[in-house]
C-alpha cells in the first residue's frame, strides 16, 4: 500500500546556484567529508520529461548521507526542468521531499487524487523518479523514487 511508503521520507532536496560551495559549506556545517559531485546523464540515459514534454535538462548533484536522511544538492546546469525554474522563480532553497516506494503508480495516483500533478520524469541508474506538484494540496514538491529490486 502507498500509505505505508510514505511514511519515511528518504531525502530532501535543494537546489542551490553554486554547488561547490553548497558542498563545502553543508559538510562544514555537518561535520562530514564532503560528497563527491556528479552530473546527471544526457537525455539518452535519463529519458527526462519535463510538463509531459523530453528536456535536455541536467544538474549537478551531491548527496550527503547521514543518519537519518539524505540531503540532495541540485545545481542545475542546462536545459528546461524543474531544478532550474525553481532556481530562477525563487531562488536556492528546500525544493522536494523525497520517499523510496515499491509502487509509484499508487502512489501516483493518490497524489493526482489530491489535485498534484506531475511536473518532471526521469530515470537514473537503479531505478527512476517522479516529482510531483503537491504545492497547491500540501505545500510542497514531493519527489517519487523507486528503485528496481533484483527478483
Amino acid at each position: 500500500m502507498c500509505e505505508n511508503d510514505l511514511k519515511n521520507v528518504v531525502q530532501i532536496g535543494i537546489v542551490v546556484d553554486n554547488i561547490e560551495k553548497a558542498v563545502e559549506s553543508w559538510s562544514k556545517l555537518l561535520g562530514v567529508e564532503p560528497p563527491e559531485i556528479i552530473e546527471t546523464g544526457p537525455l539518452e540515459e535519463t529519458k527526462m520529461e519535463f510538463r509531459g514534454r523530453q528536456s535536455s535538462g541536467r544538474a549537478k548533484l551531491a548527496f550527503i548521507k547521514l543518519e537519518n536522511i539524505v540531503i540532495e544538492l541540485i545545481e542545475p546546469i542546462d536545459g528546461p526542468s524543474t531544478w532550474r525554474e525553481f532556481l530562477e522563480n525563487r531562488g536556492p532553497g528546500i525544493h522536494h521531499i523525497a520517499f523510496d516506494v515499491g509502487k509509484p503508480e499508487e502512489c501516483l495516483e493518490k497524489l493526482e487524487g489530491l489535485g498534484a500533478r506531475v511536473e518532471q520524469r526521469g530515470m537514473f541508474r537503479g531505478g527512476y523518479y517522479v516529482y510531483v506538484d503537491a504545492r497547491k494540496s500540501l505545500g510542497a514538491i514531493i519527489e517519487i523514487l523507486h528503485h528496481y529490486r533484483d527478483r
